[in-house]
């Protein structure tokens, strides 16, 4: 089973479209894993407690786990796809938007 970890700022675009973003990340995951099972957690992080630059942070960090293994390329365009959903769900440029993916041999 793969499992998005989502932080996103309290007050944030984001957080009042988690139903919709949880939607089309799932929807996104099974058309590169068919048949493979996602859950989606989120945390909000308090207003004020994330920075950047010393500015009040307006990053999402959105952090997949997969089961197996892939290629950098199938890497490169899966993570490519999570931000730009997320971007035209949220609004948010790719310079507030940190995507990671890990890998894991076992289910």
């Amino acid at each position: 089973m793969a499992q998005f970890s989502c932080v996103v700022q309290e007050r944030g675009i984001a957080v009042g479209r988690q139903a919709e973003l949880e939607q089309r990340l799932t929807a996104h995951h099974v058309d590169h894993f068919p048949g493979e099972e996602t859950s989606v957690n989120w945390t909000v992080v308090p207003h004020g407690y994330m920075f950047t630059e010393g500015r009040t942070s307006t990053s999402s960090i959105i952090s997949c786990s997969v089961t197996g293994t892939t290629t950098r390329d199938f890497r490169e365009t899966y993570m490519r796809g999570v931000c730009d959903l997320w971007s035209e769900i949220t609004g948010c440029t790719d310079h507030e938007i940190v995507v990671s993916m890990n890998e894991s041999a076992t289910g």
